[in-house]
């Protein structure tokens, strides 16, 4: 039975005799006379105005007991809904950023969703609200989990993860992802092949070809028949398995115009967040902190990461791990602290964990890129020096991302898949060739090219990206609660999202559906032609900072700093650790109520 319209509840109410009212205050609509209408705030632009009225159109057309009006609202409204939440007359739904549910759950603004999930019964045991039939198993976790939360009022702490109540629909799933200018890579003789590393070896057998697994590669020799010769070399990329940070390091600086004058592009690459080069190696911004007893800001943490090889497991001050995970915070410095101790020398003697970049080293890294080469990012290591591959912030000025690859200025950007279609629109308006890569990967090669495997286990960090999402919720306030669960249930489940995926701002809920043939064979509204590093990507996801706590305050203070006088070199990367916006932020994160969630 498609519940999206619960007919049966009326049906029910009509066998049992209830009063009218009763069926009403479920939202019901015994008396025929009309539908119960309903008020819908949700985002509305160009890309996906006309899918939303058609969504909303069908809606009203199949419902028998409600009427949906649409309010129209721009990207970001979200974050002042504080005063219409808990107002007397919230609108019936309301979409959401995922950076303030927690805020507004811990304030009660929000409606429980998990007894919808279940059967209402009457006190005859007859089921007057089936369950929803939504399957949850279907969606991405990450997307799904992070509208779980869970307010501890007396206690004023607050729970995310898969085990706490949903507050949220979501809406599809917006990972950040590698735009690239497909165009000025052929222009540079740069081969581009699409090929991922699982199907490599079959690949090379069944075409008597030699790549080897890497997302960018300097060949002496050719690889492959057919192959364009740039200086003698086989310059090849793969837009199917990840780079790693001296790959994209190379690549970046083959297409900065300072480094090669030949470079059809300004810069090489832009990416303003560091997350995919601390998470790779696990390290994090925010970590817990058992002697202070509380959160604190962890980017100058220099504690070695550890990734676990072999194939027995391990186990470190009493956890459990296998071959390819990292140890957490707390695991790491208990490797520090704990050196002498016999289990652990022979851990590390042995290799079982292999040592991994620190989070301040893999930040450097980050901050190196858009820096002259004159100039030092830090003192670390007796002083490490700009790479100038990437524009600073005061060169971008008020530039978009998406105008730094459209106007040609830089080669590979990062950005949300939210702009896909305005970057193809852009792109194809030029007659540029463009697509997606993954993001770049923490991975070590021996000197013939082949993945490093220590103990059996290849040395590769984390697939890691964030990614952004949105969801319908149902205020504590609003009325024909019912009602408005009908509406999002029918917003998040795949026929709607099979709609919405072709306005193509995000990835659809449904992992069958964005898996599915329809999907990946979609091209018009300008989507890209590599799909599968686009799921991939939204597998790996993970939410932004700002989505941690309840709330982003946090990091605007140090973020302000980093973004304009780190990221400008004006400040060093020692001299940010030292600054007041610090130990601001620490003394901050004392009155969040939050736990941390980066699921």
């Amino acid at each position: 039975m498609n519940k999206m319209f619960r007919a049966l509840s009326l049906t029910v109410c009509a066998l049992l005799g209830l009063a009218a009212v009763g069926c009403a205050e479920e939202g019901g609509n015994p008396s025929g006379k009309g539908k119960v209408p309903l008020t819908v705030w949700a985002v509305v632009n160009e890309n996906n105005n006309e899918a939303m009225k058609q969504v909303v159109a069908t809606f009203n057309e199949r419902s028998e007991n409600y009427r949906v009006t649409l309010i129209p609202k721009s990207s970001g409204y979200s974050a002042q809904l504080g005063g219409t939440l808990k107002g007397s007359n919230p609108p019936n739904v309301v979409q959401i950023d995922d950076r303030y549910y927690k805020g507004y759950i811990n304030e009660g603004y929000l409606t429980d969703l998990e007894e919808y999930f279940q059967d209402k019964k009457d006190a005859s045991g007859n089921v007057v609200r089936p369950a929803s039939e939504l399957d949850l198993s279907d969606m991405w976790e990450t997307a799904v989990n992070r509208y779980r939360y869970r307010y501890d009022s007396e206690a004023q702490v607050g729970y995310s993860g898969p085990d706490q109540p949903l507050y949220g629909l979501p809406v599809g799933i917006a990972p950040g992802v590698m735009y690239y200018n497909v165009t000025a890579l052929k222009n540079a003789k740069v081969n581009l092949i699409s090929v991922s590393e699982d199907e490599l070896a079959a690949y090379n057998k069944e075409h008597s070809a030699t790549y080897l697994p890497h997302g960018y590669y300097v060949y002496d020799k050719a690889p492959a028949e057919g192959l364009t010769a740039k200086d003698g070399k086989y310059y090849v990329f793969n837009n199917r398995i990840p780079m790693n940070w001296e790959e994209l390091v190379e690549i970046a600086t083959l297409f900065t115009r300072s480094e090669n004058a030949g470079s059809p592009t300004t810069y090489g690459f832009f990416n303003e967040w560091w997350f995919s080069f601390g998470w790779s190696v696990g390290g994090d911004c925010l970590e817990w902190d058992e002697a202070k007893d509380q959160y604190v800001m962890a980017l100058g943490e220099d504690a070695k990461n550890y990734l676990v090889t072999g194939s027995d497991k391990i186990t470190v001050n009493g956890t459990s791990y296998g071959a390819g995970e990292i140890l957490s915070y707390a695991d790491k410095h208990y490797v520090a602290d704990h050196s002498s101790d016999p289990t652990i020398q022979g851990y590390l003697s042995e290799q079982r964990l292999y040592p991994l970049p620190s989070i301040r080293e893999a930040f450097t890294l980050f901050l190196r890129l858009p820096q002259r080469s004159s100039r030092k990012v830090t003192e670390d290591n007796g002083g490490e020096y700009g790479l100038q591959v990437s524009p600073t912030p005061d060169i971008i000025g008020n530039k978009s991302k998406l105008n730094l690859l459209t106007s040609r200025e830089v080669a590979f950007v990062v950005e949300n898949y939210t702009e896909a279609a305005l970057i193809g629109k852009e792109m194809t308006g030029q007659r540029l060739e463009w697509d997606i890569a993954p993001l770049y990967q923490y991975r070590e090669y021996n000197e013939d090219g082949t993945v490093k495997q220590v103990n059996g286990t290849d040395i590769k960090g984390k697939m890691a990206t964030h990614s952004t999402s949105t969801s319908f919720a149902i205020p504590s306030n609003a009325k024909a609660k019912d009602g408005a669960f009908e509406f999002i249930e029918y917003m998040a489940g795949p026929e709607v999202q099979s709609i919405l995926m072709k306005a193509n701002l995000y990835v659809p809920n449904q992992k069958s559906l964005a898996y599915g043939q329809e999907y990946l064979s979609l091209t018009e509204n300008y989507f890209a032609n590599n799909k599968l590093a686009i799921l991939e990507a939204a597998a790996s996801s993970s939410v932004g900072d700002w989505s941690y706590l309840e709330n982003g305050e946090w990091v605007n203070i140090w973020a302000n700093v980093l973004n304009t006088d780190v990221r400008n070199g004006t400040m060093t990367l020692d001299q940010f650790f030292a600054n007041e916006c610090i130990s601001k932020t620490n003394n901050m994160l004392k009155t969040m109520k939050a736990k941390k969630f980066n699921g």
